[in-house]
């Protein structure tokens, strides 16, 4: 999946966050002018649009989180979570090492795990450091209590047993 279709996939909640923004605007305004009943109408319009965003966001993540992880088996997994937000890409890893915890269990075995953060490449102000892979290995070592190895830049891997 390229940039491009990252890009596509993410417009719609972006209409979605502009539309917003201009409606708490016109509602601050109205609000500022006394008019208190259609700061309160503007008001329930931009929220709507937030709800819209949110929803645009969640369909992005999945059809992006999807593309890149198709249904696998085996001792070794990938978890693909190249194009998330830092939000998104917790919340699914947090899901998918519960999952194969329970399988690695089940079947008395180890399992590799490789997480793909990337490197940071396409993040926006490329000056700024990548905040997916910090993320992401603090959580591991946070939260999941798990070490890694980094084989190649933007790689992560931990077993899980």
């Amino acid at each position: 999946m390229t940039a491009n279709m990252h890009s596509d996939l993410r417009e719609e909640a972006r209409d979605h966050a502009r539309l917003r923004n201009a409606y708490f605007e016109q509602a601050r305004q109205a609000y500022l002018i006394g008019n208190k009943a259609l700061a309160k109408e503007l008001s329930a319009k931009g929220q709507l649009h937030n709800m819209h965003m949110k929803a645009a966001h969640g369909k992005a993540q999945e059809s992006i989180y999807r593309q890149r992880n198709p249904v696998t088996s085996g001792h070794e997994k990938m978890i693909d979570l190249h194009g998330l937000h830092v939000s998104e890409a917790i919340h699914v890893l947090k899901h998918e090492l519960s999952v194969l915890r329970s399988t690695a269990r089940a079947a008395e075995q180890r399992l590799q795990v490789y997480i793909c953060v990337g490197t940071g490449h396409h993040t926006r102000g490329s000056r700024t450091l990548a905040r997916l892979p910090i993320a992401v290995q603090r959580y591991l070592l946070e939260e999941e209590g798990l070490d890694f190895t980094e084989p190649q830049p933007g790689l992560l891997r931990v077993v899980i047993y």
